[in-house]
């Protein structure tokens, strides 16, 4: 079996997500744990659409969604009337699907679950996470990066020292990776802020519901200008029912088993670097801020697809060392915005005060501009998300100096699609060829069961004859097979004579339109594309 050429350092979404990645490129991972066991808790359980489409191309889409209940209904209730509900309203704006966005509704799913999938699907890999294992120090050098590693092994502690191509630190806010690296956290810790969160069975009814309905509500009790009992001193199922309690002013809601409970405290800090040398940080390693807007278990999930397909090229020698220069490059920005994003919902949300809002309720039936603290709209789904100013990104359509300046990161919905951009989708391609195996079988498919995190994709658009298409196809010919996909995309109704068939992977035809217009190709030229 290979050695692992890389060590991930956490088995959290981001850890597992960079090491599924890197087993999908066919790089040997070694993945560790601090921790004795596998964790438990919600903690992040709200899954973006961006995330899913990441996800698809993992191939753990499915078990997601299929594990996972819709977005949730918040659900106020009156300070003075425990048993009423003075407001219901969705918490995640309802988007509608289109052929380039065919994913617009997450998915809510407790991390512990989200967890299990993704190690399953790294187990059928030949992967695995050592539980119990703690990275204590590192060296690294031009060939390489050294690992000491303790293990507790039936209750002993075991000491080694490990080499890797690279290591990556996915190990949450007090990140070991982080600090050996000597990297400073920057940003501030509210003490003001401070959540008491418990991951608790109940029994009892909050609100009926329709039969078979699946939904992850939120029900708001009390009020938010209440200072809320410290349980970390006493934090045992007694103590919480009495605060409950206290705090519906109900006794008919019972918890009948706590599975995981912790003190949140906001902290919204930014790693001062995310990489020295041949060690990176990702996920909560490299920024920690707010729940507040849902961005973080998905932000996480977004640095390790990107930092992963990078990796993978460089350790197999398709790439130079300094590929990896542009995850920083392209990650920061994104992240710096993030917490821009997610700290205004959180001042917003810690100015709500309930009963000013029941006032406003039963008043009119306007909403106060603070209510919409708790809705989380399309932005916030990372669908527009680019990296339009990445050193590796070009687009010649555009002059340089605009392209180069990272302006509005999260995007602007029905802006023109550019280098650096998500690669839409686009259903309805009737396959007139393909020579890969890897390519979908059925007759008509799209471009998301096309593209691959394994395989870059280059899409050559011919409106009117295949032939037109050559002298690009012609260009294309230096580009490694299995490393690089030629794909030939011919308009509805455009000549089928002359096709290249000897020079492509797979050819298409845009019966229905999609590809040429999601990518916004309606002028008659040729064009060349890679995702």
């Amino acid at each position: 079996m290979q050695s692992p050429q890389i060590l991930v350092v956490g088995a959290g979404p981001a850890g597992l997500a960079l090491a599924l990645s890197l087993l999908k490129n066919g790089v040997a991972v070694r993945i560790i744990e601090r921790d004795a066991r596998n964790h438990v808790g919600e903690r992040g359980a709200g899954v973006i659409p961006r995330t899913l489409e990441i996800e698809h191309f993992l191939g753990v889409a499915d078990d997601v969604r299929k594990a996972g209940i819709g977005m949730p209904i918040r659900h106020t209730i009156d300070p003075n009337d425990p048993y009423r509900i003075i407001r219901s309203k969705p918490m995640v704006e309802d988007v509608e699907e289109t052929p380039a966005f065919p994913i617009t509704h997450g998915v809510m799913l407790g991390q512990w679950r989200h967890q299990a999938i993704f190690r399953k699907n790294i187990e059928a890999l030949g992967g695995a996470v050592e539980l119990g294992t703690v990275l204590v120090g590192i060296e690294q050098n031009e060939s390489g990066a050294t690992a000491e590693i303790v293990r507790t092994i039936d209750g002993e502690e075991v000491k080694e020292k490990s080499k890797y191509a690279y290591i990556v630190g996915a190990d949450g806010a007090r990140s070991s990776v982080r600090k050996i690296l000597g990297l400073n956290f920057m940003g501030e810790t509210r003490e003001e802020n401070r959540i008491y969160i418990v991951d608790a069975h109940v029994e009892g009814t909050i609100i009926e519901r329709l039969e078979g309905e699946k939904r992850a509500d939120m029900y708001i009790f009390g009020d938010p200008k209440k200072k809320m009992a410290n349980l970390r001193a006493r934090g045992d199922k007694e103590a919480i029912q009495t605060l409950l309690n206290d705090i519906t002013q109900r006794t008919d809601i019972k918890i009948t088993d706590i599975t995981w409970q912790n003190e949140w405290r906001a902290n919204i800090r930014m790693a001062e670097r995310f990489h020295v040398g041949r060690v990176f940080i990702v996920g909560d390693a490299a920024h920690a801020h707010s729940p507040t807007g849902g961005q973080g278990l998905n932000s996480s999930i977004q640095d390790s697809f990107n930092l992963a397909w990078k990796l993978a090229l460089v350790v197999k020698g398709h790439a130079l060392p300094a590929l990896l220069d542009s995850y920083e490059v392209e990650r920061v920005p994104v992240i710096a915005e993030m917490l821009k994003i997610t700290t205004d919902l959180l001042n917003r949300v810690s100015r709500i005060d309930t009963k000013q809002a029941l006032a406003r309720a039963e008043a009119s039936a306007a909403s106060a501009p603070d209510d919409d603290a708790f809705t989380r709209g399309r932005k916030l789904f990372q669908l527009d998300l680019n990296y339009r100013w990445s050193t590796i990104v070009r687009d010649e359509r555009y002059a340089e100096d605009a392209a180069k300046s990272a302006g509005d990161v999260y995007g602007i919905e029905g802006h023109d699609v550019r280098a650096g951009d998500r690669a839409p989708d686009a259903p309805g391609l009737t396959i007139l060829t393909a020579k890969d195996s890897s390519a979908p079988a059925a007759p008509v498919t799209r471009l998301f069961d096309v593209f691959s995190p394994s395989t870059h994709t280059a899409l050559v658009f011919s409106p009117r004859s295949a032939g037109e298409a050559q002298p690009l196809l012609d260009a294309l010919q230096g580009l490694q097979p299995g490393l690089f996909r030629k794909a030939l995309i011919l308009s509805a109704g455009a000549s089928h004579e002359g096709v290249p068939f000897a020079d492509v992977d797979l050819v298409f035809e845009d019966k229905e339109g999609h590809a040429f217009g999601g990518y916004g190709l309606m002028l008659p030229a040729t064009r060349l594309l890679s995702s």
